[in-house]
């Protein structure tokens, strides 16, 4: 009798109404936004606000400086070749300048840092290096437009004879941000200045480096560095990833 009264008291459990209500439950859980992911815009927009003054002092002397370069070479009197090759000079000089942004992220155990924090770094890398893609891009299109006609082999050749050691030089510089770390930034920076302005005046001390039958030697080069530059920031995004060389612990 005992056990038929504790029976008497318990409500019967809907079965259907029950299911229906954990999923219910169910999709309100995962619609529940329990973190805030921000879009890539938002994260850039935030990103340009926290740049530090020297970054803007940086990217804009870039600019200034092409558009003094522009109007040195374009006065009366101007050797073509010499105007590729100082162009070179001043792009690969821009790419390094426009790069420092990422070697920050790299230099004193910031990347371990950031790490830590469970903050974003192949986001953070990839802004950075976005920013310095639109500096450089502005650079190359005034120097080209300005200066391109003013060479014999055409607009088009100008272009492949600065973007050549440019790309090579940003090459250099991504593969050195993860080679050589910490103390070794301003070694890191100047070593790469140097090797990537040797490339660029390479072709000075090659005869006929600059004719149009050399045009196609050119163009290889320009494709292979663009393949091997996707390869360098694969690798670069690979070891944020991974985490085990950018992280001791």
């Amino acid at each position: 009798m005992s056990s038929g009264k504790k029976k008497s008291w318990r409500f019967e459990i809907d079965e259907t109404r029950k299911q229906e209500g954990l999923i219910q439950i169910k999709r309100a859980v995962q619609e529940k936004k329990v973190r805030y992911y921000p879009s890539f815009l938002a994260c850039l927009i935030e990103q340009l606000r926290y740049q530090t003054w020297s970054f803007w002092v940086l990217q804009g002397g870039m600019l200034v400086l092409a558009l003094v370069l522009i109007r040195y070479l374009n006065l009366p009197g101007g050797d073509g070749e010499a105007s590729i090759t100082i162009c070179s000079l001043f792009m690969v000089l821009t790419g390094n300048v426009c790069l420092s942004g990422v070697s920050r992220l790299f230099s004193w155990h910031m990347a371990e840092l950031e790490q830590t924090l469970y903050l974003n770094l192949r986001q953070m890398v990839s802004i950075q290096m976005l920013l310095a893609g639109m500096i450089d891009l502005a650079v190359l299109g005034l120097l080209v437009i300005f200066c391109g006609g003013r060479s014999g082999a055409g607009t088009g050749a100008y272009l492949l004879y600065m973007l050549v050691p440019f790309l090579w030089s940003d090459i250099l510089y991504l593969h050195m941000l993860t080679a050589l770390r910490g103390g070794l930034r301003g070694y890191r920076q100047l070593s790469a200045g140097v090797l990537s302005g040797i490339l660029a005046v390479f072709p000075v001390f090659v005869e006929e480096s600059y004719h149009l039958e050399y045009l196609m030697v050119w163009g290889i080069a320009a494709a292979v560095g663009i393949g091997v530059l996707i390869l360098e920031i694969r690798r670069l995004f690979g070891k944020i990833e991974g985490g085990e060389v950018l992280c001791l612990n």
